[in-house]
């Protein structure tokens, strides 16, 4: 992939520099009916480019209802918790389209897009799903960037909109290496992205291919023992889809695979000693019929297949059908509502079920419930993967949870908006890694049920006071209790009982400024608190950007033994024509 990457750099800029480009106004699409609904976080897209981050994964941190636990920079491996969840449980999407890895979920967020391919990010917090809206290629258009930053940090952008025949195109190609915050933390990651897309008032049709490469030093990743661990990864994603428009039917098909493989070796310094391969492939048909009074009606086959040296290979189908309504409002009452039923491959029959409702007491005041019931099934790791310190176990059953959600928005004037919620979700058939002794290994079981009950708020405020323009506080607060057998878990009760986020963002005479201060309580780590910027200087067309995560240096731990990268900056330039 780096050869074909390394071609399309240096031909791409000739191509754009031959014509006069102007980029178009941005336009918002939301991929959910039932987002007015629930309680959703929103990244819109001036987020997206005015917030501090150095990969589209990392952003969904400055949610309080997230909990990311960052194995290293830029994305390289993240596992992500929402209200509580293990990173197994989060359903990770791609302009709606489910990504999540059946080997493991350590995977699930190695989105294989730029910052420029993504318009929104939506998190869909009693759903525990979230996802990455595409933003539409266009007609014409052009980005190049370029950063370089500590710890040898050197990354690179191109991403050019163009037409092809009645297809709007977008093609973006990034590079990203350094030499990493921490001893065999290295890193190196190529993405690319070609989204093509036809539009018209009676049809839609569109195609997506995203890849990745990630070649890293994985110190501590997966254990503590074995500080030497090395990683190499690589996926594919295509996803092929029409819809028709204005008919008394509408329909909506797509077709979709995902490849990735892994390479994984234990001791980078002596390979023979430990190597694993696995490669998974999820591959599938949906179709979605729309009526034009709002009802719809879905259906499902999806095929999971691994291979791999360790866990051995296996594959297992999943099918199923949808059926609900829409979004409506009679009088006051908003609602929407769908369920489904599949039938997976070992687990029988899985049902799941939305509810939303929304009381509209005045255009600036409202109440709502939502009621989400969802499963999961246990990944191939869980399943089948055996080690000295892992065993995996072949009889675990689905997880199946009822969340339950209770909020209402307030919107004190056209400046300032108030959300409070409670929410709780009561989880059967837990899956967690767990044992009784502290010397024995860690077995992949069913542990029964689980209760997570808490509270969040947000607060946003257009404020044009002085220097500062905006102001935005969300806080959560989590609890889980148990009903376990087991003395020691390795994932379910490690989780944030505090998480407050606050975000500022100034004028400073021309010089766009944002900050994102992150506070987080976990169970039972260190508290800390983070600090990270974004300063933009814009000159026409071009701008100078300063980027900086942890900027006083914080020492802490996201996951147990595993310490962070410390401050990072980089700075760069950014070009749009």
């Amino acid at each position: 992939m780096k050869y074909l990457l390394f071609i399309i750099f240096l031909t791409l800029p000739l191509a754009c520099l031959s014509q006069e480009i102007s980029l178009e106004p941005i336009f918002i699409e939301k991929s959910f009916s039932s987002a007015s609904l629930a309680s959703t976080d929103y990244f819109y897209s001036d987020d997206v480019q005015s917030l501090p981050f150095f990969s589209p994964e990392e952003i969904i941190d400055y949610s309080s209802s997230v909990d990311l636990r960052k194995r290293s920079g830029s994305g390289i491996q993240s596992d992500v918790s929402l209200r509580g969840s293990i990173f197994e449980d989060t359903s990770i999407r791609i302009g709606g389209l489910e990504i999540n890895d059946p080997q493991t979920g350590h995977f699930n967020l190695e989105i294989p897009l730029t910052s420029a391919d993504i318009q929104e990010v939506e998190i869909f917090k009693n759903s525990q799903t979230i996802n990455f809206s595409l933003k539409k290629p266009k007609k014409e258009g052009a980005l190049l960037e370029s950063f370089y930053g500590q710890h040898a940090l050197n990354e690179q952008l191109l991403s050019i909109n163009f037409p092809l025949k009645e297809f709007s195109n977008r093609l973006s190609v990034e590079h990203k290496v350094s030499s990493g915050g921490r001893q065999d933390s290295d890193f190196e990651i190529y993405n690319f992205s070609y989204h093509s897309l036809l539009e018209d008032d009676s049809k839609e049709i569109e195609f997506l291919f995203a890849a990745t490469q990630r070649d890293f030093g994985a110190a501590d990743f997966y254990s503590v023992k074995f500080p030497h661990q090395e990683e190499h990864i690589t996926q594919e994603l295509f996803s092929l889809s029409g819809k028709t428009k204005n008919q008394p039917v509408n329909l909506t098909p797509r077709l979709y695979l995902r490849r990735h493989s892994d390479k994984f070796i234990l001791n980078r310094h002596n390979p023979p000693f430990y190597t694993n391969y696995h490669t998974t492939y999820v591959y599938g048909l949906d179709n979605q019929f729309d009526f034009s009074n709002g009802l719809f009606f879905g259906l499902n086959i999806e095929r999971e297949k691994v291979t791999s040296t360790n866990l051995k290979n296996h594959r297992r189908l999943n099918k199923g059908f949808s059926l609900g309504a829409r979004e409506k409002r009679i009088g006051d009452l908003a609602f929407d509502l769908n369920a489904g039923l599949n039938y997976y491959e070992s687990f029988q029959y899985l049902d799941q079920a939305h509810l939303g409702l929304r009381y509209f007491f005045s255009d600036d005041f409202s109440l709502r419930f939502s009621f989400d019931r969802i499963w999961r099934a246990p990944s191939f790791t869980e399943l089948y993967y055996v080690s000295s310190t892992d065993v995996g176990n072949s009889s675990l059953g689905a997880q199946q949870s009822n969340n339950f959600e209770l909020g209402t928005d307030l919107f004190l004037n056209q400046d300032l908006r108030l959300s409070l919620n409670s929410f709780l979700r009561n989880q059967h058939d837990t899956i967690d890694w767990v044992k009784n002794t502290s010397s024995a290994a860690w077995q992949a079981n069913n542990v029964g049920t689980v209760n997570a009950y808490g509270l969040d708020c947000s607060l946003e405020a257009e404020l044009n006071i002085l220097l500062l323009e905006k102001i935005n506080f969300s806080y959560t607060y989590l609890a889980l209790d148990k009903e376990s057998a087991y003395n020691f878990s390795k994932y379910v009760f490690d989780y944030d009982r505090h998480k407050l986020v606050s975000r500022f963002k100034f004028d400073l005479k021309g010089v766009d400024l944002n900050t994102v201060v992150n506070f987080s309580h976990p169970l039972t780590r260190k508290n800390y608190t983070t600090v990270d910027l974004k300063a933009e200087k814009k000159f026409g067309q071009l701008s100078l950007i300063l980027e900086g995560n942890n900027i006083f240096n914080r020492s802490y731990q996201e996951m147990a033994d595993i310490s962070t990268s410390g401050r990072w900056y980089k700075c760069g330039l950014s070009y749009s024509f």
